[in-house]
């Protein structure tokens, strides 16, 4: 064993012999602590990321497409385009959004009516993992007798927990939905009305609760309605116009990046007018505007360019808190700095000795890296230890939490072994340029003046 090593270690080791000396023992502690506290604060900060990605990614789609004009597209060819280019697609569910009004025996309450094609949204969506009860084969399309007056006046929803316990409402009751429609007669209500050609008929909705859904996520749980896509286009009178289309990708943190290839694919890949003739002649619906069809632009946005404030919010805190957590192991560096500090000062003397006896000065300064490193190592792999302790039990014991204020229920925790790998490398990294100042003073001591016994000079 080289004698730097072995003069390391000893002067780590109390003047007793019988263990680490209590300053080396003070220092590993405030080591393993500002690696604990990093390792853990990383770890629920990816584990509330991962948790509300999650969430969100239930409810919504990881791309979101919208043409900009008011043409009709039918899903099957918007998926052709896309599926063709990019192959990292998976699904392609059609939606629309609706402001409206719910009214039930407890409160009136403000959201919104979303329509889906549950064949295509179950595999778009993780909507059903989410459901408490019922099924989305439970929301029906209008039936074809829907204008007689036998018909079932009530379209089937499933709603959001949290706006379920607002309205009072359970499942199998029914509740109200005021909003506004753009054709001359409600089929859902007994009324008919004489539209004057001018904006929308706002018009009272009767809504029948086929299942309840909980996504953990309260901006949906407290809000929004699903509805049937038909029943929306026979409401809302949408027969010649889609509002957007939700794209499954194969994995969602490539949402970002296939934005604009799939936003190139609907531009330039739905073909040419010309390919449509026959199509058109079963259909005459689809001539609206069909010249565009060659070059149409498409708002295609990611799921962090849909939620952008919800993401930002979660990186500030991130960010925040590894700063602060970050802090107290830069104080534990410190603390080492300071313990070398004073040890160099306990061992001016022998210090002195050395250098007489001929070791050098680089000699010197390894003898105090090696201590500082070794404390820098020791305590960084217990910290590593204590914080994985930390978020084992915290997953274990299930820590709740107010969805209202975090938008989930339970304390979120995700292991990263890159946040490990960087909380014990930033860690020696940060005590070796902490332990380099004593080290260097020390080294430069003459021995002259340490065997007379002068204080050795370690400022700057």
């Amino acid at each position: 064993m080289k004698f730097e090593l072995l003069l390391a270690l000893r002067h780590l080791v109390s003047r007793r012999g019988r263990g680490l000396s209590l300053v080396a023992i003070l220092a590993v502690v405030g080591v393993a602590i500002g690696v604990a506290a990093l390792i853990g604060g990383a770890s629920i900060t990816a584990g509330f990321e991962r948790a509300f990605q999650e969430k969100l990614l239930g409810v919504t789609a990881h791309v979101f497409a919208r043409p900009y004009s008011n043409t009709r597209y039918e899903v099957e060819e918007i998926e052709k385009a896309i599926k063709t280019n990019v192959p990292e697609v998976v699904a392609v569910s059609p939606t629309t959004y609706h402001k409206a009004i719910f009214v039930g025996p407890g409160s009136t309450v403000g959201g919104f009516i979303k329509s889906i094609q549950p064949q295509r949204a179950r595999q778009a969506l993780k909507l059903e993992s989410f459901l408490r009860s019922g099924s989305l084969e439970l929301l029906k399309p209008p039936s074809k007798d829907r204008f007689s007056k036998n018909s079932d006046s009530m379209v089937s929803v499933i709603v959001g927990s949290q706006l379920a316990r607002k309205l009072s409402i359970k499942e199998g009751q029914v509740f109200t939905a005021l909003t506004g429609a753009s054709q001359k007669t409600n089929p859902h209500t007994k009324k008919h009305h004489e539209w004057n050609g001018q904006g929308n008929i706002p018009q009272s909705i009767i809504l029948n609760v086929v299942g309840i859904f909980e996504a953990g996520y309260d901006e949906y749980d407290s809000r929004f309605v699903y509805m049937h896509y038909a029943q929306a286009e026979a409401i809302f009178g949408i027969h010649d116009s889609v509002q957007g289309f939700e794209i499954s990708l194969s994995n969602p943190d490539l949402a970002s990046d296939l934005a604009p290839q799939i936003e190139s694919a609907l531009k330039w890949g739905l073909g040419d007018p010309q390919d449509w003739g026959e199509s058109l002649a079963l259909n005459p619906l689809k001539a609206t505007r069909i010249s565009t069809r060659a070059e149409e632009n498409f708002s295609v946005q990611g799921w962090y360019e849909q939620n952008p404030a919800l993401y930002m919010s979660l990186v500030y805190q991130r960010v925040a808190i590894l700063v602060v957590l970050s802090v107290m192991l830069i104080l534990a560096s410190c603390n080492v700095s300071s313990m070398l500090m004073m040890m160099t000062l306990e061992r001016t003397p022998e210090i002195a000795i050395l250098k007489t006896m001929g070791a050098s000065n680089r000699s010197i300064k390894k003898i105090f890296i090696i201590e500082g490193l070794s404390i820098a190592t020791v305590g960084s792999l217990i910290g590593a230890l204590l914080g994985f302790i930390f978020c084992e039990w915290i997953l274990a014991n299930g820590v709740s939490l107010d969805p209202q204020v975090y938008g989930i229920d339970r304390f979120p925790v995700e292991f990263r072994w890159r946040d490990y790998l960087l909380a014990v490398v930033g860690s020696i990294v940060i005590l070796s340029i902490a332990v380099s100042i004593p080290a260097r003073r020390g080294s430069l001591m003459s021995p002259t003046k340490g065997l007379r016994g002068d204080q050795l000079d370690l400022r700057a």
